[in-house]
């Protein structure tokens, strides 16, 4: 139970609006919203600005290491425990993987939400807001949530700072024990937590989930995980918890092995998808597909407005983990067929336009890069490619280029929003290692680069936007306008 000062302290609005925070020691500015919602605007970005404080590794990725003095457990449950431990009051689904644990993740949460239950999605990284990071049924965390939330929380992450031994939460330790708060001050029936990297040492990782879900494992972030499929597959493993339920999507044999070791130390009681069910696509247009899904007494059909195999063995995931908790869950399977069908999960070979064809996709590994393509392939219709990417300096972009140059016809480099990025020179570079004729466009930015593919490319043409999800938010900004 959270201690009886927060109990008391927090009260929740009935009609799940906003949430209402009263305590002596912080003083929640009630005219930083006005009428006019500028001085609302400031306060948040002041917000943020006081959560931007703390060290972020998701902004150093390219050269940190994974070891328990950076991703140090012990700190992330001193903060969790001066706010009262929310975490341990949440009804969780905990998801970790290299690839699908977003979608997978979107998945659940929808089904959940169409069955009528309060349910959380706690995902990372970002595209367009912070705010998207932390949503519940009725949306993303709103600006004035935001403020009060920090407003509340702040004398206990000063609080944590001062610690002889663990030294100050990080950026993703403060975010994520944000949303465990306002997850319980939401009293919420389940939640849905994405692993932010790895799974052993990430921050999410004090939970103890109903369910721990595992999505294929595959090479990204070698340098930190590990450099082979076992030791990335430790770390993905480090989410099974003690006599709990753990369903496993398709993994290479290696992965495989690994988990099913954790499992049996952890005397956890381990499934496979594949084990399971079987499945087969039926039909599919750019709106989405279709697809048969059987098993000991199931055989139905499900729409999914997700395109790719590589989807579809997202959805047997995130069914399979509601299917394992049938008991507990009152979900027919009409609800699941709804909540498959009402999926949102943007930047991820989301259409924005479709005169020329226009995708933006968040890929930026070459395991990803892998299904992009063969979605592209099997998928979509076009005449000529317009290729439009940046990448990070500690992703493999020879290999991500390589998988995609035999369908590409024109190639523009942009560089991202961060430190990390490479250039457009550099990756201009690369393409000309092994294709010496391409047709390269070097460009200053985004904005630039789309006017000038829109200029060159026919309605049959197709533009992809792809390489990083700093660029997919850009590219989100440009096509939607800002979400803050």
């Amino acid at each position: 139970m959270l201690n009886s000062s927060l109990e008391t302290l927090v009260t929740v609005d009935p009609d799940f609006t906003e949430i209402n925070l009263t305590q002596k020691d912080v003083k929640i500015n009630k005219n930083c919203v006005n009428k006019t919602g500028r001085d609302k605007k400031v306060s948040y970005f002041e917000r943020l600005n006081y959560l931007n404080s703390f060290i972020n590794y998701e902004k150093r990725l390219d050269n940190i290491t994974y070891e328990e003095k950076k991703f140090y457990l012990e700190r992330m449950r001193y903060l969790l425990k001066l706010m009262g431990n929310p975490q341990d009051n949440l009804q969780a689904f905990h998801v970790a993987g290299t690839k699908g644990k977003g979608s997978t993740s979107a998945m659940i949460f929808s089904i959940l939400k169409e069955a009528g239950y309060k349910v959380g999605l706690y995902t990372s990284p970002h595209l367009q807001s912070i705010r998207e990071r932390i949503s519940t049924h009725k949306g993303f965390i709103s600006q004035e949530e935001f403020i009060d939330l920090i407003d509340y929380a702040k004398p206990y992450i000063e609080e944590a700072k001062k610690h002889p031994i663990f030294g100050p939460p990080t950026f993703f330790e403060v975010l994520t024990a944000l949303a465990f708060l306002y997850f319980y001050i939401k009293k919420l029936d389940y939640v849905v937590i994405e692993v932010g990297l790895g799974g052993r040492l990430d921050a999410t990782n004090v939970i103890n989930p109903l369910v721990s879900i595992i999505t294929p494992i595959g090479f990204d972030h070698m340098h930190i995980l590990g450099n082979t499929i076992e030791k990335i597959a430790f770390e993905k493993a480090g989410i099974i918890k003690e006599g709990k339920i753990v369903i496993s999507s398709i993994q290479k044999e290696e992965a495989e092995k690994v988990i099913a070791k954790v499992a049996k130390e952890r005397n956890a009681i381990y499934y496979k998808i594949d084990n399971l069910f079987k499945w087969e696509r039926k039909d599919f247009s750019l709106n989405g597909q279709r697809f048969l899904l059987s098993g000991k007494d199931i055989n139905e059909e499900f729409f999914i407005p997700l395109l790719g195999e590589h989807q579809i063995v997202n959805a047997i995931t995130a069914f399979g983990a509601i299917y394992l908790l049938r008991d507990k869950l009152s979900i027919d399977y009409e609800t699941v067929r709804e909540g498959f069908k009402k999926v949102q999960w943007r930047g991820r070979f989301q259409i924005v336009s479709k005169s020329p064809l226009t995708i933006i996709d968040g890929a930026h590994n070459v395991e990803s890069a892998i299904a992009l393509r063969d979605t592209l392939k099997n998928y979509v219709n076009f005449n000529r490619l317009f290729l439009i990417c940046g990448l990070m300096k500690d992703k493999d972009a020879e290999g991500f280029l390589k998988i995609l140059n035999p369908l590409v016809h024109s190639y523009n480099f942009v560089p991202l929003s961060s430190h990390r990025t490479r250039s457009p020179e550099e990756l201009g570079n690369i393409v000309k290692s092994f294709n010496a004729d391409a047709n390269i466009n070097l460009h200053t930015n985004f904005y630039e680069a789309i006017n000038f593919v829109k200029k060159e490319a026919s309605p049959e043409d197709l533009i992809l936007i792809t390489g990083s999800l700093y660029l997919a938010g850009e590219a989100l900004n440009y096509f939607y306008g800002n979400l803050d």
